[in-house]
């Protein structure tokens, strides 16, 4: 019996899952949720942000709808912190960094001039946790994703059907960079929110984005650059203006290609359950951004398992940047579950699964081995040896990863985490039927 058809290693995903959400909890403040000490606690040396923020949401979201006590109540935190705390009442939009607590009027503070800054990266992660809390039917979560959607056409959206990146807080200057990431979080965040809304106008867009890295990839030996120019033309260098604090990358992310595999299948999943038409491209970038961030990426150091977190234009990883991150391999375990999920919903044999069955078990395995410390603690980051990195910044925002990878061998491919949950297809990962009349062909219904 392989692992996929284990009781007991769904159990031990269970366990791990229901952990990291209990160990979620820690992060609570009064206008959000943390980042978090080295010893686990609310840092106060650190802003409230908004990313942080919208994945608890994600991850409680999740917890509510799997019935685990207590998941409602900070689900429900996050949403009334969203809503109060962090949007900007004169420009509209959300600040992406606040102060742990309100000011005397009970209103957000922006941390600093920085966290003024209006940033997509952010709003893809609100998105995609506020389509969860909708479907897990919180208070306040319908009336915000439609405004949430609403400003996604008003500001983000590009004519191309790609998005901006970044804005000034009054939205009248954007930051002339776009981003990988973003473009990807925003993809699946509008795979949750197509569900949530039961409008296929958020699935279509986020196949054109699919379509867009397809392009990218399949030119560049199916490595993806992180940033390019406001016209999407590939940028050399660190990218600048860069406002909301992420980290510059500078070579290929292992990790963006595997988060594409598992968002490249899922469109191909959710055209299908509508009765679209299907984009032969969708199957072959998966199998194809698969192959390239394994063979660059995992066990490039004397052998030692892990995937190393950038590689260079000849695939090797990229000295200084070359360390192990929890978030990697968590979407490494995704993309080896969706693949392997794809193929034996258009009828494989198991012989033809079997390569990303080996891996599964080689990505859990490391989780198991190097990541968790205790638990739901997981290590974020080790260095190409497996040796823990101290960190100068300690968080728990990778919990969203966490939590998606101990998730994806138990739901299908489509619908995506949160609607599959609801619809009682927990260790039930086939192929959902088709229910072509749930989708609204005329518009939203948030």
């Amino acid at each position: 019996m392989g692992w996929f058809d284990s009781v007991e290693h769904n159990r031990w995903l269970s366990a791990q899952m229901q952990a990291l959400i209990a160990e979620a909890e820690g992060a609570i403040v009064p206008t959000g949720f943390a980042h978090l000490t080295v010893e686990g606690d609310p840092d106060p040396t650190r802003s409230i942000d908004l990313a942080v923020t919208a994945r608890m949401l994600y991850v409680f979201s999740l917890g509510t709808l799997m019935g685990l006590p207590g998941s409602r109540r900070y689900a429900d935190h996050a949403i009334r912190c969203l809503n109060r705390f962090f949007v900007d009442p004169e420009h509209g939009g959300m600040w992406t960094s606040i102060t742990p607590d309100p000011d005397a009027d009970g209103n957000g503070v922006p941390w600093d001039e920085d966290g003024r800054a209006k940033s997509q990266y952010h709003n893809a992660y609100v998105i995609l946790g506020v389509a969860a809390a909708t479907v897990a039917d919180r208070p306040g979560a319908h009336e915000l994703l439609s405004r949430l959607l609403h400003d996604q056409e008003r500001y983000w959206l590009e004519g191309n059907g790609l998005v901006r990146d970044q804005f000034v807080e009054d939205f009248s200057e954007e930051l002339p960079v776009r981003t990988m990431g973003t473009l990807l979080h925003t993809a699946e965040a509008y795979l949750a929110a197509g569900e949530a809304t039961t409008d296929p106008v958020w699935v279509e867009r986020a196949e054109i984005m699919a379509s867009f890295v397809h392009e990218v990839a399949s030119a560049n030996d199916w490595r993806l650059p992180e940033y390019f120019d406001a016209s999407w033309k590939r940028l050399e260098g660190e990218p600048v203006g860069q406002a909301d604090r992420r980290r510059v990358y500078h070579g290929y992310v292992t990790g963006r290609a595997l988060q594409w595999v598992r968002l490249a299948l899922q469109i191909r999943s959710g055209l299908r359950s509508m009765g679209r038409p299907v984009p032969d491209y969708l199957k072959e970038m998966g199998v194809e951004l698969f192959e390239r961030a394994r063979v660059d990426g995992w066990r490039r150091t004397d052998g030692e398992p892990g995937f190393a977190t950038v590689v260079g234009p000849d695939g090797a990883p990229l000295v200084g940047e070359d360390e192990h991150q929890q978030w990697v391999v968590c979407e490494g375990i995704c993309a080896t579950v969706a693949l392997r999920r794809a193929l034996l919903d258009d009828h494989a044999t198991p012989g033809e699964v079997e390569h990303y069955e080996h891996c599964y078990r080689s990505f859990v395995d490391y989780v198991n081995d190097y990541l968790i410390s205790s638990p739901g603690r997981w290590v974020r980051r080790l260095d190409a040896h497996n040796r823990e990195v101290t960190a100068a910044k300690s968080s728990r925002w990778d919990v969203y990863h966490a939590v998606q990878s101990m998730l994806a061998a138990r739901v299908p491919l489509w619908p995506p985490f949160a609607s599959a949950l609801s619809r009682g297809l927990l260790d039930k990962p086939e192929e959902a039927p088709s229910d072509k009349r749930s989708w609204n062909f005329f518009g939203h219904r948030v």
